[in-house]
């Protein structure tokens, strides 16, 4: 390994790896750069301190935030969850929208996104939920589609196919 893939921890001068770093496991912390152990070891401390840590220079402020009442939405139209239901993974229903289905008209007024993992098998039973969605709900005509590859991020971020269908 070159040196030039490694770093020194600036409080205990243990070897610190680039992907180490990469992974977010050794990183600046007070402007020091600090291996794994010293990271674990800082935020121990700073959270045992209530969150403001140990040094005076360390001491922070409350974050002010602005609030305009006349923007305000209800909190039907924000968002209140994210995950497996939010995203789809629980029981789809169509109860809870306000614009009317069109089947004949040529534009879409709603959308239903639905993702996989890039493999065979995944691919499969994606056609397969979409297929199973669309014989679920005869009322639904399909306007059209989009498929895009993009990272979905879970326990590990992963690129995923993602497919919208607009009806």
């Amino acid at each position: 390994m070159s040196a030039e893939s490694t770093s020194t921890c600036e409080k205990c001068g243990a070897t610190i790896y680039r992907e180490h770093i990469d992974a977010g496991i050794a990183r600046y912390e007070a402007g020091k750069l600090l291996c794994p152990h010293c990271v674990e070891e800082y935020e121990s401390m700073h959270d045992s301190a209530g969150g403001r840590g140990t040094g005076a220079d360390e001491v922070l402020d409350p974050i002010a935030m602005e609030e305009d009442e006349g923007e305000r939405q209800s909190s039907e139209t924000q968002i209140t969850a994210f995950g497996g239901v939010a995203m789809g993974g629980g029981q789809w229903t169509d109860d809870k929208w306000m614009r009317p289905l069109d089947p004949k008209s040529p534009y879409a007024s709603r959308c239903r996104t639905f993702h996989c993992k890039l493999s065979d098998g995944a691919v499969s039973f994606l056609n397969g939920q979409i297929n199973d969605w669309l014989d679920a709900n005869p009322n639904i005509s399909v306007k059209f589609a989009n498929s895009v590859i993009g990272i979905f991020e879970g326990k590990h971020p992963e690129p995923n196919l993602i497919v919208t269908v607009f009806y």
